[in-house]
Protein backbone atom coordinates (compact mmCIF):
# COMPACT_ATOMS: atom_id res chain seq x y z
CA UNK A 1 0.00 0.00 0.00
CA UNK A 2 0.97 3.65 -0.75
CA UNK A 3 1.16 5.58 2.57
CA UNK A 4 -0.76 8.90 3.10
CA UNK A 5 2.43 11.14 2.96
CA UNK A 6 3.88 9.14 -0.06
CA UNK A 7 0.50 10.36 -2.10
CA UNK A 8 0.91 13.87 -0.87
CA UNK A 9 4.38 14.07 -1.77
CA UNK A 10 3.53 12.49 -4.79
CA UNK A 11 0.81 14.89 -5.45
CA UNK A 12 2.64 18.39 -4.87
CA UNK A 13 5.59 16.60 -6.79
CA UNK A 14 3.41 15.74 -9.81
CA UNK A 15 1.64 19.25 -9.84
CA UNK A 16 4.53 20.96 -9.83
CA UNK A 17 6.63 19.05 -12.64
CA UNK A 18 3.70 18.88 -14.62
CA UNK A 19 2.75 22.90 -14.69
CA UNK A 20 6.42 23.56 -15.27
CA UNK A 21 6.52 21.27 -18.32
CA UNK A 22 3.54 22.55 -19.35
CA UNK A 23 4.77 25.95 -19.22
CA UNK A 24 7.59 25.15 -20.86
CA UNK A 25 5.82 23.36 -23.69
CA UNK A 26 3.66 26.38 -23.81
CA UNK A 27 6.43 28.86 -24.43
CA UNK A 28 8.16 26.63 -26.74
CA UNK A 29 4.69 26.30 -28.48
CA UNK A 30 4.06 29.94 -28.82
CA UNK A 31 6.98 30.92 -30.32
CA UNK A 32 7.23 28.28 -33.05
CA UNK A 33 4.27 29.17 -35.06
CA UNK A 34 5.09 32.78 -34.97
CA UNK A 35 8.82 31.63 -36.50
CA UNK A 36 6.62 29.45 -38.77
CA UNK A 37 4.63 32.17 -40.08
CA UNK A 38 7.41 34.68 -40.82
CA UNK A 39 9.67 32.16 -42.51
CA UNK A 40 6.92 29.73 -44.15
CA UNK A 41 3.91 31.78 -44.02
CA UNK A 42 0.12 31.03 -43.05
CA UNK A 43 -0.33 28.44 -45.76
CA UNK A 44 2.31 26.59 -44.10
CA UNK A 45 1.63 27.20 -40.47
CA UNK A 46 -2.58 26.14 -41.16
CA UNK A 47 -0.98 23.06 -43.09
CA UNK A 48 0.84 21.76 -40.26
CA UNK A 49 -1.86 22.29 -38.08
CA UNK A 50 -4.24 20.68 -40.25
CA UNK A 51 -2.10 17.67 -40.25
CA UNK A 52 -1.19 17.89 -36.07
CA UNK A 53 -5.18 17.66 -36.32
CA UNK A 54 -5.35 14.43 -38.59
CA UNK A 55 -3.07 12.39 -36.32
CA UNK A 56 -5.49 12.79 -33.77
CA UNK A 57 -7.50 10.86 -36.02
CA UNK A 58 -5.10 8.30 -36.44
CA UNK A 59 -4.67 8.06 -32.98
CA UNK A 60 -8.05 6.77 -32.91
CA UNK A 61 -7.26 2.94 -33.74
CA UNK A 62 -5.25 2.48 -30.00
CA UNK A 63 -9.01 4.65 -29.15
CA UNK A 64 -9.47 3.00 -25.66
CA UNK A 65 -6.66 0.98 -24.94
CA UNK A 66 -4.61 3.42 -22.69
CA UNK A 67 -8.50 4.83 -20.68
CA UNK A 68 -9.42 1.38 -20.29
CA UNK A 69 -6.07 -0.51 -19.28
CA UNK A 70 -5.24 3.13 -16.53
CA UNK A 71 -8.42 2.09 -14.70
CA UNK A 72 -8.09 -1.82 -14.81
CA UNK A 73 -4.63 -0.86 -12.90
CA UNK A 74 -6.07 1.34 -10.17
CA UNK A 75 -6.67 -1.43 -7.54
CA UNK A 76 -4.17 -3.85 -8.29
CA UNK A 77 -1.52 -0.72 -7.85
CA UNK A 78 -3.51 0.61 -4.92
CA UNK A 79 -2.85 -2.61 -3.06
CA UNK A 80 0.52 -3.48 -4.37
CA UNK A 81 -0.84 -6.80 -6.14
CA UNK A 82 2.34 -7.06 -8.43
CA UNK A 83 0.55 -10.16 -10.12
CA UNK A 84 -2.40 -8.32 -11.43
CA UNK A 85 -0.66 -5.31 -12.72
CA UNK A 86 1.90 -7.60 -14.76
CA UNK A 87 -1.38 -9.34 -16.28
CA UNK A 88 -2.86 -6.03 -17.30
CA UNK A 89 0.38 -4.40 -18.37
CA UNK A 90 0.73 -7.47 -20.35
CA UNK A 91 -2.96 -7.45 -22.19
CA UNK A 92 -2.06 -3.24 -22.63
CA UNK A 93 0.96 -4.26 -24.41
CA UNK A 94 -0.20 -6.96 -26.78
CA UNK A 95 -3.30 -4.13 -28.13
CA UNK A 96 -0.34 -1.49 -28.57
CA UNK A 97 1.59 -4.27 -30.79
CA UNK A 98 -0.66 -5.28 -32.93
CA UNK A 99 -2.56 -1.58 -33.42
CA UNK A 100 0.87 -0.38 -34.17
CA UNK A 101 0.69 -2.21 -37.24
CA UNK A 102 -2.37 -0.91 -38.37
CA UNK A 103 -1.54 2.32 -37.51
CA UNK A 104 2.08 2.45 -39.79
CA UNK A 105 -0.62 1.20 -42.30
CA UNK A 106 -2.78 3.98 -41.98
CA UNK A 107 -0.46 6.47 -42.15
CA UNK A 108 0.95 5.26 -45.69
CA UNK A 109 -2.76 6.21 -47.03
CA UNK A 110 -3.03 9.48 -45.39
CA UNK A 111 0.26 10.48 -46.62
CA UNK A 112 -1.09 9.70 -49.77
CA UNK A 113 -4.47 11.29 -49.89
CA UNK A 114 -3.96 14.28 -47.76
CA UNK A 115 -2.37 16.32 -50.53
CA UNK A 116 -4.88 15.98 -52.91
CA UNK A 117 -8.16 16.65 -50.19
CA UNK A 118 -6.27 20.02 -48.63
CA UNK A 119 -6.61 23.77 -50.36
CA UNK A 120 -3.07 24.41 -50.65
CA UNK A 121 0.25 25.23 -52.33
CA UNK A 122 2.49 23.53 -50.76
CA UNK A 123 4.37 20.54 -53.13
CA UNK A 124 2.57 16.94 -52.98
CA UNK A 125 6.06 15.61 -51.53
CA UNK A 126 6.88 17.82 -49.11
CA UNK A 127 3.42 16.88 -47.59
CA UNK A 128 4.00 13.39 -48.24
CA UNK A 129 7.00 12.74 -46.26
CA UNK A 130 5.98 14.94 -43.51
CA UNK A 131 2.96 12.89 -42.75
CA UNK A 132 5.08 9.82 -42.79
CA UNK A 133 8.46 11.13 -40.33
CA UNK A 134 5.15 12.59 -38.34
CA UNK A 135 2.80 9.24 -38.25
CA UNK A 136 6.81 6.75 -37.56
CA UNK A 137 6.94 8.74 -34.47
CA UNK A 138 3.99 7.92 -33.21
CA UNK A 139 4.48 4.52 -34.39
CA UNK A 140 7.52 4.35 -31.74
CA UNK A 141 5.26 5.84 -28.77
CA UNK A 142 2.22 2.88 -29.66
CA UNK A 143 4.69 -0.30 -30.07
CA UNK A 144 6.95 0.93 -27.11
CA UNK A 145 5.81 3.65 -24.84
CA UNK A 146 2.19 4.11 -24.13
CA UNK A 147 1.92 0.87 -21.97
CA UNK A 148 4.70 2.21 -19.62
CA UNK A 149 2.86 5.74 -19.76
CA UNK A 150 -0.49 3.71 -18.38
CA UNK A 151 1.08 2.25 -15.70
CA UNK A 152 2.93 5.12 -14.24
CA UNK A 153 0.12 6.94 -14.72
CA UNK A 154 -1.95 4.67 -12.89
CA UNK A 155 1.06 4.13 -9.99
CA UNK A 156 0.93 7.95 -9.43
CA UNK A 157 4.32 8.66 -10.97
CA UNK A 158 3.29 11.10 -13.59
CA UNK A 159 6.21 13.09 -12.84
CA UNK A 160 8.66 10.80 -14.43
CA UNK A 161 5.99 11.03 -17.44
CA UNK A 162 6.35 15.04 -17.61
CA UNK A 163 9.99 14.76 -17.18
CA UNK A 164 10.78 12.52 -19.92
CA UNK A 165 8.02 14.52 -22.13
CA UNK A 166 9.99 17.85 -21.01
CA UNK A 167 13.27 16.71 -22.14
CA UNK A 168 12.06 15.19 -25.47
CA UNK A 169 10.37 18.60 -25.99
CA UNK A 170 12.94 20.56 -25.21
CA UNK A 171 14.82 18.28 -27.98
CA UNK A 172 12.10 18.69 -30.23
CA UNK A 173 11.71 22.54 -31.04
CA UNK A 174 15.35 22.91 -30.71
CA UNK A 175 15.29 21.03 -33.55
CA UNK A 176 12.65 22.83 -35.20
CA UNK A 177 13.66 26.00 -34.14
CA UNK A 178 17.50 25.53 -35.97
CA UNK A 179 16.03 24.02 -38.82
CA UNK A 180 13.16 26.72 -39.18
CA UNK A 181 15.55 28.83 -39.15
CA UNK A 182 17.67 27.75 -41.77
CA UNK A 183 14.86 27.74 -44.28
CA UNK A 184 14.59 23.78 -44.73
CA UNK A 185 11.90 21.59 -46.51
CA UNK A 186 9.39 21.17 -43.50
CA UNK A 187 9.98 17.64 -44.54
CA UNK A 188 13.25 17.18 -43.22
CA UNK A 189 11.97 19.31 -39.82
CA UNK A 190 9.82 15.97 -39.07
CA UNK A 191 12.61 13.65 -39.53
CA UNK A 192 14.87 14.99 -36.98
CA UNK A 193 11.28 14.83 -34.85
CA UNK A 194 11.58 11.37 -35.19
CA UNK A 195 15.26 10.83 -34.16
CA UNK A 196 14.77 12.91 -31.00
CA UNK A 197 11.85 9.83 -30.54
CA UNK A 198 14.27 7.63 -30.43
CA UNK A 199 16.04 9.22 -27.80
CA UNK A 200 12.56 9.43 -25.37
CA UNK A 201 12.81 5.33 -26.54
CA UNK A 202 16.01 4.77 -24.78
CA UNK A 203 14.92 7.05 -21.06
CA UNK A 204 11.78 5.24 -20.89
CA UNK A 205 13.43 2.01 -21.54
CA UNK A 206 16.32 2.77 -19.15
CA UNK A 207 14.04 4.38 -16.28
CA UNK A 208 11.00 0.84 -16.59
CA UNK A 209 13.78 -1.46 -16.57
CA UNK A 210 15.34 -0.89 -13.32
CA UNK A 211 13.04 0.16 -11.28
CA UNK A 212 10.48 -1.98 -12.59
CA UNK A 213 12.29 -5.28 -13.81
CA UNK A 214 9.46 -7.63 -11.67
CA UNK A 215 7.02 -6.83 -14.43
CA UNK A 216 6.38 -9.19 -16.87
CA UNK A 217 4.65 -8.81 -19.86
CA UNK A 218 3.40 -12.45 -20.58
CA UNK A 219 1.76 -12.75 -17.53
CA UNK A 220 -1.87 -13.21 -19.29
CA UNK A 221 -3.13 -15.85 -21.72
CA UNK A 222 -3.51 -14.53 -25.84
CA UNK A 223 -7.35 -14.67 -24.77
CA UNK A 224 -7.29 -12.07 -22.48
CA UNK A 225 -9.07 -8.79 -23.32
CA UNK A 226 -9.32 -5.12 -21.77
CA UNK A 227 -13.03 -4.87 -20.21
CA UNK A 228 -15.17 -2.18 -21.66
CA UNK A 229 -12.65 -1.12 -24.30
CA UNK A 230 -15.21 -1.03 -27.30
CA UNK A 231 -17.29 1.47 -24.98
CA UNK A 232 -13.72 3.32 -24.65
CA UNK A 233 -12.78 3.11 -28.63
CA UNK A 234 -16.77 4.41 -29.78
CA UNK A 235 -15.61 7.40 -26.44
CA UNK A 236 -12.86 8.33 -27.75
CA UNK A 237 -13.62 8.22 -31.82
CA UNK A 238 -17.00 10.39 -30.75
CA UNK A 239 -14.51 12.96 -27.96
CA UNK A 240 -11.88 13.43 -31.55
CA UNK A 241 -14.70 13.77 -33.78
CA UNK A 242 -16.27 16.57 -31.48
CA UNK A 243 -12.56 17.95 -30.71
CA UNK A 244 -10.79 17.87 -33.62
CA UNK A 245 -13.09 18.70 -36.57
CA UNK A 246 -12.54 22.32 -36.91
CA UNK A 247 -9.17 22.89 -38.37
CA UNK A 248 -9.75 20.22 -40.83
CA UNK A 249 -13.41 21.48 -41.97
CA UNK A 250 -11.79 25.44 -42.59
CA UNK A 251 -8.94 23.24 -44.63
CA UNK A 252 -11.50 21.13 -46.88
CA UNK A 253 -13.92 23.85 -47.08
CA UNK A 254 -12.24 27.09 -47.03
CA UNK A 255 -8.54 27.28 -46.68
CA UNK A 256 -5.41 26.22 -45.26
CA UNK A 257 -4.56 29.87 -44.33
CA UNK A 258 -7.84 30.10 -42.65
CA UNK A 259 -6.94 27.26 -40.76
CA UNK A 260 -3.92 29.01 -39.42
CA UNK A 261 -6.04 32.30 -38.22
CA UNK A 262 -8.40 29.68 -36.27
CA UNK A 263 -5.28 28.15 -34.72
CA UNK A 264 -3.74 31.30 -33.77
CA UNK A 265 -6.39 31.84 -31.23
CA UNK A 266 -6.95 28.30 -30.55
CA UNK A 267 -3.20 27.83 -28.93
CA UNK A 268 -3.92 30.55 -26.53
CA UNK A 269 -6.62 29.08 -25.07
CA UNK A 270 -4.98 25.12 -25.94
CA UNK A 271 -2.47 26.78 -23.83
CA UNK A 272 -3.95 28.24 -20.65
CA UNK A 273 -6.19 25.05 -20.72
CA UNK A 274 -2.81 22.76 -20.66
CA UNK A 275 -1.36 24.25 -18.06
CA UNK A 276 -4.76 23.51 -15.43
CA UNK A 277 -4.69 20.28 -17.50
CA UNK A 278 -1.10 19.52 -17.03
CA UNK A 279 -1.86 19.67 -12.95
CA UNK A 280 -5.34 17.69 -13.41
CA UNK A 281 -3.15 14.72 -15.24
CA UNK A 282 -1.12 15.00 -12.19
CA UNK A 283 -3.59 14.27 -9.89
CA UNK A 284 -6.88 13.22 -10.77
CA UNK A 285 -5.30 9.22 -10.10
CA UNK A 286 -5.80 10.23 -6.46
CA UNK A 287 -9.68 10.48 -7.61
CA UNK A 288 -9.28 6.55 -9.28
CA UNK A 289 -7.91 5.60 -5.75
CA UNK A 290 -10.32 7.39 -3.67
CA UNK A 291 -13.15 6.01 -5.58
CA UNK A 292 -12.32 2.33 -4.63
CA UNK A 293 -11.48 3.27 -0.92
CA UNK A 294 -14.54 4.66 -0.32
CA UNK A 295 -17.43 7.11 -1.93
CA UNK A 296 -17.97 8.88 0.72
CA UNK A 297 -14.30 10.06 1.19
CA UNK A 298 -14.46 10.40 -2.77
CA UNK A 299 -17.42 12.58 -2.68
CA UNK A 300 -15.56 15.34 -0.61
CA UNK A 301 -12.83 15.20 -3.15
CA UNK A 302 -14.87 15.34 -6.09
CA UNK A 303 -16.23 18.34 -4.85
CA UNK A 304 -12.57 20.06 -4.12
CA UNK A 305 -11.52 19.05 -7.37
CA UNK A 306 -14.63 20.52 -9.60
CA UNK A 307 -14.33 23.97 -7.71
CA UNK A 308 -10.97 23.91 -7.73
CA UNK A 309 -10.72 23.40 -11.57
CA UNK A 310 -13.74 25.53 -12.25
CA UNK A 311 -12.12 28.43 -10.49
CA UNK A 312 -8.87 28.11 -12.28
CA UNK A 313 -10.23 28.17 -15.85
CA UNK A 314 -12.63 30.87 -14.83
CA UNK A 315 -9.47 33.15 -14.30
CA UNK A 316 -7.50 31.81 -17.05
CA UNK A 317 -10.55 32.08 -19.19
CA UNK A 318 -11.35 35.33 -18.00
CA UNK A 319 -7.91 36.90 -18.01
CA UNK A 320 -7.19 35.12 -22.40
CA UNK A 321 -10.82 36.99 -23.01
CA UNK A 322 -9.60 40.38 -21.82
CA UNK A 323 -5.58 40.14 -22.98
CA UNK A 324 -6.16 37.82 -26.68
CA UNK A 325 -6.59 40.85 -28.72
CA UNK A 326 -3.77 42.53 -27.72
CA UNK A 327 -0.91 39.60 -27.95
CA UNK A 328 -2.40 38.71 -31.62
CA UNK A 329 -1.84 42.02 -32.80
CA UNK A 330 1.92 41.52 -31.38
CA UNK A 331 1.70 37.92 -32.56
CA UNK A 332 0.93 38.33 -36.62
CA UNK A 333 2.93 41.85 -36.76
CA UNK A 334 3.95 41.99 -40.06
CA UNK A 335 1.69 39.23 -41.69
CA UNK A 336 -0.45 40.17 -44.27
CA UNK A 337 -1.57 37.59 -46.21
CA UNK A 338 -4.69 37.06 -44.14
CA UNK A 339 -6.94 39.13 -41.29
CA UNK A 340 -6.08 37.62 -38.30
CA UNK A 341 -8.98 40.06 -36.23
CA UNK A 342 -12.04 38.31 -35.64
CA UNK A 343 -14.47 40.02 -33.29
CA UNK A 344 -16.17 36.84 -32.06
CA UNK A 345 -13.63 34.44 -31.80
CA UNK A 346 -12.32 35.74 -28.13
CA UNK A 347 -15.99 34.50 -26.57
CA UNK A 348 -16.38 31.78 -28.59
CA UNK A 349 -12.86 29.97 -27.55
CA UNK A 350 -13.43 31.09 -23.93
CA UNK A 351 -17.20 29.34 -23.61
CA UNK A 352 -15.65 26.24 -25.63
CA UNK A 353 -13.31 26.15 -22.92
CA UNK A 354 -15.16 27.01 -19.60
CA UNK A 355 -17.98 24.73 -20.88
CA UNK A 356 -15.19 21.77 -21.77
CA UNK A 357 -14.08 22.06 -17.99
CA UNK A 358 -17.83 21.64 -16.85
CA UNK A 359 -17.64 17.87 -17.66
CA UNK A 360 -14.06 17.30 -16.70
CA UNK A 361 -14.76 15.61 -13.23
CA UNK A 362 -18.08 14.12 -13.98
CA UNK A 363 -16.51 12.40 -16.74
CA UNK A 364 -13.75 11.10 -15.19
CA UNK A 365 -16.11 9.38 -12.53
CA UNK A 366 -18.14 8.05 -15.52
CA UNK A 367 -14.90 6.03 -16.54
CA UNK A 368 -13.74 5.42 -12.97
CA UNK A 369 -16.86 3.97 -11.90
CA UNK A 370 -17.33 1.78 -15.29
CA UNK A 371 -20.32 3.39 -16.83
CA UNK A 372 -18.70 4.23 -19.95
CA UNK A 373 -21.41 2.13 -22.07
CA UNK A 374 -24.41 3.88 -21.28
CA UNK A 375 -22.25 7.04 -22.21
CA UNK A 376 -21.58 6.09 -25.02
CA UNK A 377 -25.48 7.57 -26.80
CA UNK A 378 -24.80 10.50 -25.90
CA UNK A 379 -20.94 10.46 -27.33
CA UNK A 380 -22.24 10.13 -30.21
CA UNK A 381 -24.85 12.69 -30.49
CA UNK A 382 -22.73 15.13 -29.78
CA UNK A 383 -20.32 14.49 -32.11
CA UNK A 384 -22.77 14.25 -34.52
CA UNK A 385 -24.25 17.66 -33.39
CA UNK A 386 -20.96 19.30 -33.61
CA UNK A 387 -19.90 17.69 -37.09
CA UNK A 388 -23.37 18.27 -39.20
CA UNK A 389 -23.74 21.93 -37.49
CA UNK A 390 -19.94 22.98 -38.27
CA UNK A 391 -20.46 21.70 -42.31
CA UNK A 392 -23.61 23.80 -42.09
CA UNK A 393 -22.04 27.00 -40.39
CA UNK A 394 -18.93 27.06 -41.65
CA UNK A 395 -20.39 28.09 -44.98
CA UNK A 396 -22.61 30.69 -43.78
CA UNK A 397 -20.42 32.43 -40.89
CA UNK A 398 -16.88 30.93 -42.02
CA UNK A 399 -14.06 30.19 -39.07
CA UNK A 400 -16.70 31.70 -36.17
CA UNK A 401 -19.39 29.30 -37.59
CA UNK A 402 -17.33 25.81 -37.05
CA UNK A 403 -17.02 27.54 -33.28
CA UNK A 404 -19.92 28.00 -32.92
CA UNK A 405 -21.15 24.55 -34.00
CA UNK A 406 -18.46 23.10 -30.99
CA UNK A 407 -20.68 25.09 -28.58
CA UNK A 408 -24.01 24.64 -29.32
CA UNK A 409 -22.85 20.79 -28.96
CA UNK A 410 -20.91 21.12 -25.54
CA UNK A 411 -23.96 21.22 -23.12
CA UNK A 412 -25.26 17.97 -24.16
CA UNK A 413 -22.40 16.05 -22.60
CA UNK A 414 -22.30 18.40 -19.58
CA UNK A 415 -25.99 17.50 -18.58
CA UNK A 416 -25.44 13.97 -18.52
CA UNK A 417 -21.71 13.53 -17.11
CA UNK A 418 -22.86 15.75 -14.47
CA UNK A 419 -26.64 14.00 -13.63
CA UNK A 420 -24.85 10.55 -13.89
CA UNK A 421 -21.98 11.69 -11.70
CA UNK A 422 -23.90 13.18 -8.90
CA UNK A 423 -27.51 11.46 -9.05
CA UNK A 424 -26.75 7.55 -10.72
CA UNK A 425 -23.54 7.25 -8.98
CA UNK A 426 -23.08 9.09 -5.53
CA UNK A 427 -26.48 9.25 -5.35
CA UNK A 428 -27.18 12.67 -4.12
CA UNK A 429 -29.10 16.15 -5.43
CA UNK A 430 -26.77 17.82 -8.32
CA UNK A 431 -27.17 21.16 -5.84
CA UNK A 432 -23.17 21.16 -5.05
CA UNK A 433 -22.12 20.55 -8.82
CA UNK A 434 -24.66 23.50 -10.27
CA UNK A 435 -23.73 26.29 -7.88
CA UNK A 436 -20.17 25.52 -8.49
CA UNK A 437 -20.86 25.24 -12.56
CA UNK A 438 -23.54 28.26 -12.29
CA UNK A 439 -21.01 31.10 -9.99
CA UNK A 440 -18.29 30.55 -12.86
CA UNK A 441 -20.70 31.27 -15.04
CA UNK A 442 -21.93 34.33 -13.83
CA UNK A 443 -18.27 35.16 -12.97
CA UNK A 444 -17.15 34.89 -16.72
CA UNK A 445 -20.49 36.65 -17.36
CA UNK A 446 -19.93 39.53 -15.51
CA UNK A 447 -16.21 40.03 -17.06
CA UNK A 448 -17.42 39.84 -20.49
CA UNK A 449 -20.23 42.33 -19.76
CA UNK A 450 -17.00 44.81 -18.15
CA UNK A 451 -14.61 44.11 -20.49
CA UNK A 452 -14.92 46.91 -23.25
CA UNK A 453 -14.57 49.49 -20.39
CA UNK A 454 -11.05 48.21 -19.95
CA UNK A 455 -8.86 50.08 -22.15
CA UNK A 456 -5.55 48.70 -23.16
CA UNK A 457 -2.55 50.87 -24.59
CA UNK A 458 0.08 47.67 -25.19
CA UNK A 459 2.61 47.92 -27.88
CA UNK A 460 5.38 45.59 -26.76
CA UNK A 461 5.16 42.17 -25.09
CA UNK A 462 6.83 43.60 -21.68
CA UNK A 463 3.69 45.70 -21.32
CA UNK A 464 1.11 42.73 -22.63
CA UNK A 465 2.80 40.45 -19.53
CA UNK A 466 2.71 43.54 -17.16
CA UNK A 467 -0.88 44.08 -17.48
CA UNK A 468 -1.57 40.21 -17.60
CA UNK A 469 0.49 39.86 -14.28
CA UNK A 470 -1.79 42.51 -12.73
CA UNK A 471 -4.89 41.30 -14.20
CA UNK A 472 -4.41 37.98 -13.14
CA UNK A 473 -3.84 38.64 -9.85
CA UNK A 474 -7.07 40.60 -9.46
CA UNK A 475 -9.04 38.22 -11.06
CA UNK A 476 -7.88 34.91 -9.25
CA UNK A 477 -8.46 36.72 -5.84
CA UNK A 478 -11.88 37.63 -6.30
CA UNK A 479 -12.96 34.07 -8.48
CA UNK A 480 -11.07 31.88 -5.80
CA UNK A 481 -12.84 34.16 -2.93
CA UNK A 482 -16.13 33.56 -4.25
CA UNK A 483 -15.80 29.99 -4.78
CA UNK A 484 -14.46 29.44 -1.36
CA UNK A 485 -18.04 31.05 -0.42
CA UNK A 486 -20.29 28.49 -2.61
CA UNK A 487 -18.06 25.01 -1.47
CA UNK A 488 -16.43 25.41 2.28
CA UNK A 489 -15.14 21.86 1.44
CA UNK A 490 -12.63 24.05 -0.70
CA UNK A 491 -11.75 26.62 1.56
CA UNK A 492 -10.62 24.02 4.08
CA UNK A 493 -8.44 22.25 1.52
CA UNK A 494 -6.77 25.82 0.59
CA UNK A 495 -6.52 27.08 4.07
CA UNK A 496 -4.73 23.56 5.14
CA UNK A 497 -2.31 23.59 1.51
CA UNK A 498 -1.69 27.06 3.42
CA UNK A 499 -0.82 26.23 6.67
CA UNK A 500 1.39 23.83 5.52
Amino acid sequence: MIDNMDKKKRLVINAFVGFFSQLITIVFGLCIPRIVLVNYGSDTNGLISTISQVFTYLALLEAGISSAARNMLYKPVSTDDKEKISYWMSVAKRYYRKISVYYLFCVCIFAIVMPFLLKTEISFGTVFFYIIFEGLTSVISFYFINTWTCFLNAKGEIYVVNIINMISIILCYAVKIILILSGINIAFIQIGIFFVSLIKLFIYKVYLGKKYQWIRYDAAPDTATLPDRTAYVISEITWTVFSATDMLVLSIFLSTAASSVYSVYNMVFIALSGLLNAVYQATFYNLGIAYHESIEKYKKMHDTFNSFFMASITVLISVAYIMIIPFVKLYTKDISDINYFHRYLPICFSLIQLLTWSRYIGGNLIGVAGRQKPALKINIIEAAVNLVLSVILVNIFGITGVIIATICALPIKIIYCNYISDIIIMKRKPFKTISVLGINYLIFGTVVFFKDMIDLDINSYLVFFEYGALITVIIAVGVFFINCLVNRDMFKTLRKVIKK
